[in-house]
């Protein structure tokens, strides 16, 4: 059966007094929606899980692997990263970004909404 859920029903992690998301997750897919005020910064990592996202609002600047290479993120752009590639992250202006991760991400699983 569909899950419909508003984004403000689902409460959100605060990761900074800049950044928070909020996750909904299935069996094998994750949904997460960040929201990040001008200068949120996301530390370099890497996680198993593949990624791909959409930034919906502002620029982000990404630096991907290892050598670093800068991208710039504006509204509009698709990204994916493969499993285990490094990355890092900072808002230049406010920003909305949506990430997919599949499987899911089990450090995220226990924040998030369980779809049915």
């Amino acid at each position: 059966m569909a899950q419909v859920i508003s984004a403000e029903l689902i409460p959100p992690k605060v990761l900074s007094e800049l950044a928070q998301r909020r996750t909904i997750t299935g069996e094998r897919l994750m949904l997460t929606r960040y929201e990040a005020k001008a200068g949120a910064e996301f530390a370099g990592h890497s996680h198993p899980e593949e990624q791909m996202g959409y930034v919906i609002k502002g620029r982000i600047e990404f630096f991907v692997g290892e050598p670093e290479q800068r991208h710039l993120f504006e509204a509009g752009t698709f990204f994916h990263f493969a499993p285990n590639e490094w990355h890092r992250s900072r808002a230049l202006e406010d920003a909305l970004v949506i990430d997919v991760f599949s499987p899911p991400r089990p450090e995220y699983v226990p924040e998030a909404v369980k779809s049915r």
